[in-house]
């Protein structure tokens, strides 16, 4: 069953012909619109390699993500994946999805601002809220953006709401290849709420590295870095999160293929 549902993760993104204009993508886990300069939708398949790692960096050994983003129009975008993990010789699935509006527009003003709502499935079941403001702007050789998300999960055993704050930075080094910088912190409210129900503020940084293949729509994308517990809270959940909770620092490699349509 593992095999399979792998393979087809693959098969859809081989399927797609290979286009003449490349997907500048600059990011691992920093949602950004896409660039309507080099393409309006992108499909990206990933596959991360963690202990101690928190949503949405990836599950603790392997896990595996179809998603994409496409610009339905030039001031709304949709973002969805489906994620794919294993946990006690079982297959469990992940879906998330988010509609977003920009709100200010760079050309006008000093960034892009977007918002909107959004929807999670977890691994364990648990149905969460979302609500994001994503805030950055594209400059000419570089990119800066980060945003804030609001999570309400329903269920009466964990926090009424999480915080979870992204941001990156990314430059061009070559025509083809980028270089940047991840973080983001998750569970941030346990910087002032010491019985916060999931252990504490969680938070991330590293460096992430872009290659474009020349004179295509295909980019590849590697990231990693330290998982820190930055705080410890009194109070656990009991419910099942979508990754595994834990105490402990720990770390995570993050790898993509991405394809602009």
């Amino acid at each position: 069953m593992i095999l399979k549902a792998r393979m087809a993760f693959v098969i859809v993104l081989l399927v797609f012909p290979v286009l003449v204009k490349a997907q500048e993508d600059s990011f691992l886990i920093t949602l950004v619109p896409p660039d309507p300069a080099s393409s309006t939708t992108k499909l990206q398949y990933d596959a991360a390699y963690g202990r101690e790692t928190f949503e949405p960096l990836g599950g603790d050994n392997v896990e595996q993500v179809l998603g994409i983003r496409s610009r339905l129009s030039k001031s709304t975008f949709l973002a969805g994946r489906v994620g794919l993990a294993s946990k006690d010789a079982s297959t469990l699935f992940s879906q998330h999805v988010e509609f977003l509006v920009e709100a200010m527009d760079a050309e006008k003003s000093v960034m892009n601002v977007w918002i909107g709502p959004g929807f999670r499935h977890e691994y364990g079941g648990t149905n969460v809220l979302l609500g994001r403001i994503i805030a950055g702007r594209r400059f000419a050789g570089s990119e800066l953006y980060g945003s804030l998300l609001l999570e309400k999960p329903l269920s009466p055993d964990r926090d009424g709401i999480d915080l979870v704050l992204t941001a990156g930075w990314s430059c061009f080094v070559s025509p083809t290849f980028r270089l940047g910088i991840e973080g983001m912190g998750q569970d941030l409210e346990g910087f002032w709420n010491k019985e916060e129900a999931e252990g504490g503020a969680t938070l991330f940084v590293g460096p992430t590295m872009v290659a474009t293949i020349p004179a295509t729509s295909w980019t590849a994308t590697l990231g990693a870095g330290p998982i820190i517990r930055a705080t410890q809270s009194g109070r656990l959940s009991s419910a099942m999160r979508d990754l595994p909770l834990s105490r402990g620092n720990g770390f995570v490699v993050h790898a993509a293929l991405g394809l602009g349509l």
